[in-house]
């Protein structure tokens, strides 16, 4: 027996409600504590973005630096 698989072209449209006023939504706009975090680490990064691309650049002189810090 085959499954009965349902198209989205075989879809018969359902019943609608057109013709009233639109109803309005309710709520509260508050800001994002999220947003704000994010613009924070936003402007860490763009901050630190010159030196990591110095660091980057000089690793072999920095390597061995971190190394000696981390090793003792």
């Amino acid at each position: 027996m085959k499954k009965k698989h349902v198209g989205a072209l075989n879809l018969k449209p359902g019943p609608t409600e057109s013709g009233g006023p639109p109803q309005p939504v309710g709520g509260e706009l508050l800001p994002s504590a999220v947003s704000a975090l994010s613009q924070y680490w936003i402007l860490i990064i763009l901050l630190l973005l010159p030196l990591f691309i110095l660091f980057y650049k000089k690793r072999n002189i920095l390597l061995p630096w971190v190394m000696r810090l981390l090793t003792r």
